[in-house]
């Protein structure tokens, strides 16, 4: 391979870097890599932990035939399964493989290091690496795991480590937009005239749901902000260990918490959001004692504005708070019992810009 030039990295290093946004970082860091090496296809996993050891999951792929690909929705698998990325986080070292079904090529797995131990594998497909392409790796996974952690570190809660308002207000319209996306799609699948797929398109939905800790004012005022503040800390655990990795996890600021689910049917929104209520609710908090929960939520509808889409789970949640708090109100079944009237909030206002 001709050698890379100095100008060409820094090129790369100034492409790489060029937008805050993490999905699109991660899609120029692969495509980048792939090219300046002339690799057949350089993939990105990410390490989450899981109750029996870490999951990887398949972020982005590109390849010199079918360009770059994003895996939203891909079941991940079990680091133990796979043991060239075992050892590669293990060591924390590079480590190649002849690639199967791909003859004279090298599989090259490079750990992404972060303050805390491996956060990534970059999966390089190619020929064996020259001398220093191993360092020139390492240095630009480097670069690219302090940027994506200064990013992160901007995008949480400083208490809670959970995702903070301002990156909500970011994401929202991501959202809506994938809703508005599988809507088409659906409408699409209608012209088949086929009510199983009429049905299956229906059933699965992106939900939103704002949560609010009942008489958190009260706990403040009798135990001080100390203790309220490690109810928070405590809470923000249930909900990383209760929801799945791909649920957005917001706080909103004060007790107030919003979660994005994935995609899931009606009673699937429901029954995801009742166990977390009770999980809350028979926790015991040190000094406190029991804390409950009171939680709207709505599905997110591919004609939604944001200010629609917050307001109507803030209706449910109100609901909830003035019924008996400590339970879990849809917006679409309250509108359905004539409990709450439909609300005229599906104006065209950006509120989160």
């Amino acid at each position: 391979m001709e050698k890379i030039s100095p100008a060409a990295i820094l090129e790369s290093v100034i492409h790489i870097t060029r937008n805050s946004d993490r999905n699109v970082l991660i899609k120029g860091m692969v495509s980048t890599l792939r090219e300046m090496f002339d690799a057949e296809q350089a993939s990105l996993y990410w390490l989450k932990p899981a109750p029996e050891g870490s999951e990887v999951w398949l972020l982005v792929s590109a390849s010199r035939s079918g360009g770059v690909a994003e895996y939203q929705n891909i079941k991940p698998f079990a680091l133990a399964d796979n043991p060239a990325f075992m050892r590669c986080v293990e060591t924390r070292r590079c480590f190649s493989i002849p690639a199967q079904q791909q003859t004279g090529k090298i599989r090259h797995i490079h750990p992404i290091l972060s303050r805390d131990g491996v956060m990534g594998l970059l999966e390089v497909v190619g020929n064996e690496h020259a001398d220093g392409d191993v360092r020139m790796i390492k240095g630009f996974l480097q670069v690219f795991s302090n940027y994506v952690q200064i990013i992160d570190e901007s995008e949480r809660d400083t208490l809670t480590g959970l995702l903070n308002r301002r990156t909500f207000d970011k994401n929202i319209g991501r959202m809506l937009s994938e809703s508005r996306q599988a809507g088409d799609e659906s409408a699409s699948s209608d012209e088949t005239n086929s009510p199983r797929r009429r049905g299956g398109a229906r059933a699965e939905s992106r939900w939103l749901a704002v949560l609010d800790i009942d008489h958190f004012k009260r706990i403040n005022d009798k135990f001080g902000h100390l203790y309220g503040d490690e109810v928070l800390l405590l809470l923000a655990g249930i909900m990383r260990r209760s929801f799945r990795n791909n649920d957005n996890l917001f706080r909103f600021g004060g007790e107030e918490f919003v979660v994005a689910l994935e995609p899931t049917d009606a009673d699937g929104a429901r029954a995801v959001l009742e166990r977390f209520r009770q999980s809350v609710e028979s926790y015991e908090f040190p000094q406190v004692g029991e804390v409950t929960i009171s939680i709207g939520y709505v599905r997110i509808g591919s004609q939604d504005a944001p200010a629609t889409v917050v307001g109507h789970a803030d209706e449910a949640l109100y609901y909830a708070k003035h019924h008996g708090r400590n339970q879990v109100r849809s917006y679409e079944m309250l509108v359905e019992a004539h409990k709450i009237a439909t609300s005229a909030l599906n104006v065209d206002v950006e509120l989160f810009e």
